[in-house]
């Protein structure tokens, strides 16, 4: 009885999950990455949030090459094209860094008074250009205007449901066959 409230329970969140409409996504921004690529090695993460029609956004770029001025998302286009601004990322906040971690740099959403931008409300055709990948995010510096690190923003995946069926069924199978006859 217990394995079948398992196999129910999994079920449940993975219809729940679908039946939200939230949908995360990831940017991984780096300087090679940019049109034209340059040496910078920074890293930033970028982390996006659709809520059925409604985009929120985490940018943060650490300080440790450059001072950023702006944030952009721009597409639609592939890696190694480049595309107009579809939303602009408002005003970089800096925090400083802790337990070994540098200063960052951070855009979000949704704005606080000058600082950040958004949520952002998407069209369906902007929904089915960002599930496609074909946004990226742009931060620029005074050193490079026109673009200092880049990253393709990516759909992360989710579990399947029919995998998390499988799962408990395979659970269930497994405990039945340990039961004594």
């Amino acid at each position: 009885m217990k394995t079948s409230g398992l196999i129910i329970a999994l079920f449940a969140c993975a219809l729940k999950a679908q039946a939200q409409g939230t949908i995360q996504f990831y940017a991984t921004l780096t300087g090679a990455d940019e049109v034209p690529p340059n040496s910078d090695p920074t890293i930033a993460r970028g982390t996006f949030t659709l809520d059925g029609n409604i985009l929120n956004f985490l940018v943060d770029v650490p300080i440790v090459t450059f001072s950023s001025l702006s944030g952009f998302i721009q597409g639609p286009a592939l890696p190694g094209s480049t595309a107009p601004v579809i939303f602009d990322l408002g005003a970089p906040v800096p925090h400083s860094g802790s337990q070994g971690d540098p200063p960052f740099y951070r855009f979000a959403s949704p704005q606080t008074g000058p600082f950040g931008a958004g949520p952002f409300t998407l069209t369906a055709d902007q929904i089915t250009q960002l599930q496609g990948s074909l946004w990226y995010v742009n931060i620029t510096s005074a050193m490079q205007p026109e673009g200092q690190l880049r990253g393709q923003i990516f759909q992360v995946p989710e579990p399947n449901t029919v995998a998390l069926i499988g799962s408990g069924a395979t659970i269930w199978l497994l405990r039945k066959r340990r039961r004594p006859k």
